[in-house]
């Protein structure tokens, strides 16, 4: 009995000092993972390949505030050793109430800024990477080899995609608020931007329209996630191409969806 106190004890005082545990696996069965967005989840299974199992509980057609947790969600994230999310994600704090966190761990990652700029990206993959070692440490160098090769691969895209649109510098575009970090990324110079279409009211409309005319706008840019066509009409009226961009990775892959918006951007600027 006291050797078992004592182990729970250690146990308790891991969690307590780094808020994770060692992940002990005596069967040799995958980590269970639940992740919050789509984001984390593909790059998760990219760095955790077969030794882990990953939920994901936001997919990524889908960018809410609030996300409702239905008895199917509530049973995937019992089920889960490691639930992952961001910071802004405060829902995971009811998720924590319905779910419990007995015998789970919950990690809020801390790379901020947008995950679909290349050198953003890279560094929540490593983040993730370090998290997986060190729960499960048996497998470090596996998840350390899966995390090299998806930083070339990544790496190489952008390298293209820069190539692609060096003649972003300096274009004037009006965007959607949670896409502009990306565009300035690659130079474009935002003239103003519009968050969902029910904040895009006329009073506004009439402000980026007069200052798109008077800057010379040449592309309108919608976030895919948000809506597709909430520029659609400020584009006409300004004469300006009209695009949206995904901000979460589609087809479960970063590498196509990075090639895919920058496609779009340098079909825009090609017509523009």
């Amino acid at each position: 009995m006291k050797k078992t106190f004592a182990i729970l004890y250690v146990f308790f005082n891991m969690l307590a000092f780094c808020g994770a545990a060692p992940f002990v696996d005596p069967n040799k069965t995958k980590i269970t993972i639940a992740v919050s967005n789509i984001n984390i989840g593909e790059i998760t299974r990219a760095i955790g390949g077969k030794k882990v199992e990953v939920f994901i509980i936001v997919n990524s057609l889908l960018q809410p505030d609030f996300v409702e947790l239905t008895p199917e969600i509530i049973r995937e994230v019992e089920k889960s050793n490691l639930i992952l999310s961001v910071e802004n994600e405060k829902w995971i704090n009811k998720l924590k109430i319905e779910a419990g966190t007995l015998g789970r761990i919950y990690k809020t990652l801390k790379t901020e800024g947008d995950w679909m700029i290349p050198h953003i990206h890279a560094r929540a993959a490593d983040e993730i990477k370090t998290i997986l070692c060190t729960l499960d440490e048996e497998n470090a160098q596996y998840y350390e080899e899966n995390c090299l090769k998806y930083l070339y691969a990544a790496d190489f895209a952008a390298s293209a995609v820069k190539k692609e649109l060096a003649s972003a510098y300096g274009v004037k575009v009006i965007a959607n608020s949670q896409i502009k970090s990306f565009l300035e990324s690659y130079g474009f110079e935002i003239v103003g931007s519009f968050g969902k279409p029910k904040d895009l009211t006329k009073k506004r409309f009439e402000y980026l329209l007069k200052e798109g005319k008077k800057q010379k706008v040449k592309i309108v840019v919608d976030n895919l996630q948000i809506s597709a066509a909430t520029g659609g009409d400020l584009a006409k009226s300004l004469g300006a191409k009209h695009i949206a961009l995904s901000g979460n990775i589609l087809g479960k892959s970063y590498v196509n969806t990075l090639k895919e918006n920058a496609a779009r951007l340098k079909k825009a600027l090609e017509s523009k």
